[in-house]
């Protein structure tokens, strides 16, 4: 009984000694990886220092070429150093954060000053070079010719959308021919205003179209001889094509025996005569 007992109290001392043992082993290898965990976090940390140590000194070089100096933040700088230089990458992280954030407050502060500056010259200046512009103009540009100009190219795209979407483009068509003919006989400002009562009409709003159309001085070339008929100028005899919009100029009576002709004639319907042109 007694050599049972003692085999017991045996079994239960090794089964302790192992148990600590193994106890013993963990916690030192729990340890070791502590420090190393530790040990590479500080070495992450002083890469960090000092990539933040450059980063400062770049950014306070760049704003000392442009004329920003801060002594506070140059103050900080000096101190990271010397908190990098004793290990303490922490400290040196943080003071490089506090110069940076004030060197950038400063070049957000010039750049502001900057662009008000520039506000004030161009207001300062701006009224002399604009006037100088507008004398040009109205010495060289009759008032609303491109202002009539730019009207009827926008009216045109609107009629051409008005008819896409399949409106009623009827009035906004007659307006626009108003308007051209008003441009043609340099009356810009009417050629303006109906060139905008155009767009509306092409647009889809009802306009008052009751606008007497320009008429047109006759002088010694359209008095006499025959029209282009694509775009209604005066032709001289001899002319082949229209001067203004290039069509080619069918004659309106045969050369052979003055008949009639018709623009689509190949032949005299009187006499048989190929039509020239």
């Amino acid at each position: 009984m007694a050599d049972d007992v003692t085999v017991a109290v045996i079994l239960v001392l090794v089964a302790i000694g192992a148990a600590t043992f193994l106890e013993t082993r963990f916690l030192r290898r729990k340890m070791k990886n502590r420090r190393v965990r530790t040990a590479k976090r500080d070495e992450e940390v002083q890469d960090e220092a000092h990539n933040a140590i450059v980063t400062t000194k770049a950014v306070l070089t760049s704003l000392e070429r442009q004329g920003i100096r801060s002594e506070e933040s140059a103050g900080w700088l000096r101190e990271a150093e010397i908190a990098n230089a004793r290990r303490n990458y922490r400290v040196a992280v943080e003071l490089t954060g506090k110069a940076k954030a004030r060197l950038l407050s400063l070049k957000s502060a010039q750049a502001a000053k900057g662009d008000l500056a520039k506000l004030d010259s161009l207001s300062s200046s701006g009224s002399t070079t604009e006037m100088t512009t507008k004398e040009v103009l109205q010495k060289d540009v009759p008032p609303n010719l491109l202002q009539s100009k730019f009207s009827i190219g926008v009216a045109e795209t609107a009629l051409e959308q008005g008819r896409v979407a399949g409106r009623d483009t009827a009035q906004a068509t007659q307006l626009l021919e108003a308007a051209k003919a008003r441009f043609d006989a340099k009356d810009y400002a009417g050629a303006l205003s109906i060139a905008r009562l155009s767009k509306r009409a092409a647009n889809g709003e009802v306009v008052d179209a009751s606008i007497p159309l320009p008429v047109a001085t006759p002088s010694a070339t359209t008095s006499v001889g025959a029209t282009c008929s694509s775009c209604g100028s005066a032709l001289q005899p001899d002319d082949v094509f229209c001067r203004k919009c290039g069509t080619r100029v069918v004659s309106s009576a045969c050369a052979s025996c003055g008949a009639s002709l018709l623009p689509d004639d190949a032949f005299c319907r009187k006499c048989g005569t190929p039509v020239s042109g």
